[in-house]
C-alpha cells in the first residue's frame, strides 16, 4: 500500500514539473481564449423599398454600430422597429446602437404623402368632347375629343357662331355649367362632352348690321321662303333651281331672300335639301 502511494505522489510531481514548465496560466492574454460569437444585425424600411438604409452586418455584443436610414420621394419618416416592437430609444433617422448577443431585427417605418411637392404622379387622363345644339352651329378652340389630364383647368371657347344664333350656355349632362361663352372647365377622371346651346334669332330686319335682312325682308314679301322659281308653290322645282345657281355660280337668276333657305349668305346644297325637307313636312 505504502508503495502505490509513493508512485502517486511521483506522477502528481512529474505532472506539475510539466505545468510548470508550459507556463499555462489563463490570465495571461496569449494563452487560448473563450471563443467570440457574432450577432446578425438587420436593418430594412416599410412600405417596401421607400428609403435606404445602412447598419446592417454580424457583430460581437458590445459593437457599437451607426443605424441609419434615408427616404425616398413622397414617403416621411414615422419610427423605428426593434424586432416587431416600437423602438422609442431611437427619434431620428440616423442613431448609435451598442450590439447585443440575440435577436436584432431594426425597420424604419415611413408614412406615404401622396401630396409631397417631389412625390412622383401618375397620369390620368380622359377625353372631352364638344359639341352644340342645334349641331353644326358654331366652332371651338380645341378639337373634341382630345385627350385633357384629370383634375387639371382647360380653356374652353367658341371661335365662330352662325348669325342667326346667339349662344345661351355650356351644359355638362343636362346641367347649366355656365353662361359664359369662355371659361375654364376642371377635367374629370372619365370622358365627358360638354353642350354649347344656342337658340335662333328671330327675324329682324331692323336689327344694325344684320346680313341681308332687309333684302330677306323684301324678297319674301310676296313669296314663302324657298319659293326659288317665284310659282307660288314650294316644290322640288325650287330646289332644282337653286341647285342650277349654285352650278352656274349666278345668283342673279334668284331672289336671294327666297333661295338662301338658311340664310347663311351663300346660295348652295344645303339650301336646296331645306328646300325638300320643307316641301315633305308640308305634305
Amino acid at each position: 500500500m505504502k508503495r502505490i502511494s509513493f508512485i502517486l505522489c511521483c506522477l502528481l510531481l512529474h505532472v506539475g514539473n510539466m505545468l510548470a514548465q508550459s507556463g499555462f496560466n489563463p490570465q495571461n492574454p496569449a494563452d487560448p481564449q473563450v471563443p467570440v460569437f457574432y450577432y446578425p444585425l438587420t436593418v430594412a424600411c416599410t412600405p417596401s423599398g421607400c428609403a435606404n438604409v445602412s447598419g446592417k452586418g454580424d457583430y460581437a455584443p458590445g459593437t457599437v454600430r451607426t443605424v441609419s436610414t434615408s427616404p425616398k420621394a413622397g414617403y416621411i419618416f414615422n419610427h423605428w422597429e426593434l424586432n416587431g416592437e416600437r423602438y422609442d430609444a431611437a427619434t431620428t433617422t440616423s442613431f448609435s446602437y451598442t450590439t447585443v448577443a440575440g435577436k436584432m431585427d431594426f425597420v424604419a417605418v415611413y408614412d406615404f404623402v401622396p401630396n409631397a411637392p417631389n412625390d412622383p404622379t401618375m397620369d390620368v387622363k380622359s377625353r372631352l368632347f364638344l359639341t352644340s345644339e342645334p349641331e353644326g352651329v358654331c366652332t371651338f378652340n380645341r378639337t373634341s375629343g382630345a385627350w385633357v389630364e384629370a383634375d387639371q383647368y382647360v380653356a374652353v371657347d367658341i371661335t365662330s357662331v352662325d348669325q342667326l344664333y346667339e349662344f345661351t350656355g355650356w351644359y355638362l349632362n343636362g346641367t347649366l355649367l355656365t353662361n359664359e361663352q369662355a371659361f375654364n372647365y376642371q377635367a374629370q377622371v372619365n370622358d365627358a362632352t360638354l353642350v354649347a346651346h344656342f337658340q335662333e334669332l328671330p327675324f329682324n330686319p331692323a336689327i344694325p348690321g344684320d346680313p341681308l335682312m332687309s333684302e330677306y325682308q323684301t324678297d319674301v314679301q310676296t313669296h314663302a321662303t324657298g319659293d326659288a322659281n317665284e310659282d307660288g308653290t314650294l316644290n322640288v322645282t325650287d330646289a332644282v333651281k337653286v341647285i342650277n345657281v349654285y352650278l352656274s355660280n349666278d345668283n342673279s337668276t334668284v331672289k336671294v331672300g327666297l333661295a338662301d333657305v338658311n340664310r347663311d349668305g351663300v346660295i348652295n346644297v344645303t339650301d336646296a335639301v331645306a328646300i325638300i325637307n320643307l316641301y315633305l313636312n308640308n305634305q
